[in-house]
């Protein structure tokens, strides 16, 4: 009885012992796939895949590309740097429809991605820009200085082929500061919009007062002077002829060295009140004339009041030249 109750417990232990094979058999079988993660990378792609982190062994079937293939991150920005845990991994490879339990992990914890970047040819695009800017300008070559061109030099771009174009703004005076917009792509594909400041001196002759003037003061050709000056410096009505100013009466007093404006001086009248002027009266083909004495001053082109000495009645009239004016009907 005793010798039976032992080979029943030894058949037992036995049976126990097998089945504990049977059930760890699988798992074992299942540990086929080995991922030895690195401690830091460097990448260069928008997407990080497996084996771009972890040297794969251990599988069969071809499994091991497919699983090298998956995508377990983003990289990061050029330049930068990100951690990936293997926690995080694990979660994307599940995701992806793999078994992490027939997966063994080994090596570092965390990896360290780095991402390779590319800069910006400075210098190449100084002289683009410059000459962009020297293509479109209404300016002559000879008179123009391009200086001060500014624009994100530390900005990394992703590795690949760089193209840019260099688009001005709309309604540019290429005068003084300008801003340009530099758009920039890598393998083709747009990658970023960079502002690039430019300062443009444009020296031209302008005219200037060597002698001081009075208030209603004739100007005389020996109280100017032609000189060099940087328009970008002056506002838009600076005289830079000389023969639109003499003869002319100044506005106000001006000072030796003042850059004349347009504002600074008057036309002198072509006809002063008290005047005795022809005044010559037009319709179709029809002209009439008569005498009239002008009640108010006025320069060529202006409209007077004129009293016709005939008639005794006043009418407007525009000046049309020392002692005429003319009416149209």
């Amino acid at each position: 009885m005793q010798s039976r109750r032992h080979r029943y417990h030894a058949v037992s232990a036995f049976t126990l012992v097998m089945l504990i094979a049977l059930l760890a058999a699988p798992a074992a079988a299942m540990q086929r796939v080995r991922v030895d993660l690195k401690t830091a990378v460097i990448v260069d792609r928008e997407t990080v895949q497996l084996s771009d982190l972890a040297t794969i062994s251990d599988t069969s079937n071809g499994s091991l590309a497919t699983l090298g293939e998956i995508v377990v991150a983003q990289a990061p920005l050029p330049g930068k740097m990100r951690f990936l845990d293997r926690d995080d991994i694990r979660l994307r490879l599940r995701q992806a429809g793999h078994d992490t339990a027939s997966i063994e992990f080994r090596g570092a914890e965390s990896v360290r991605m780095t991402r390779r970047a590319g800069t910006l040819p400075a210098d190449r695009i100084r002289r683009d820009v410059e000459a962009a800017i020297r293509r479109r300008m209404p300016w002559p070559d000879g008179q123009t200085i391009v200086r001060d061109i500014r624009f994100d030099e530390t900005l990394q771009l992703p590795t690949g082929r760089l193209t840019y174009r260099i688009i001005p703004n709309r309604n540019e005076d290429y005068l003084g500061r300008t801003v340009l917009a530099l758009h920039l792509f890598v393998d083709g594909e747009p990658f970023r919009r960079v502002w690039v400041n430019a300062t443009i001196s444009v020296m031209a002759d302008v005219v200037t007062v060597v002698r001081p003037l009075g208030k209603q003061q004739p100007i005389a050709r020996e109280d100017l002077a032609v000189q060099p000056r940087d328009l970008a410096q002056l506002p838009a009505d600076v005289v830079r002829r000389v023969e639109e100013v003499i003869g002319n009466r100044t506005t106000r007093m001006i000072y030796p060295d003042t850059i004349l404006e347009s504002g600074m001086f008057v036309a002198p009248p072509l006809v002063r009140r008290g005047d005795i002027v022809k005044i010559v009266a037009r319709s179709g083909p029809l002209t009439i004339t008569a005498t009239g004495q002008v009640k108010q001053p006025g320069c060529k082109g202006e409209m007077v009041r004129v009293m016709n000495t005939d008639s005794s009645r006043i009418i407007t009239a525009r000046v049309t030249g020392p002692g005429a004016v003319e009416v149209e009907f």
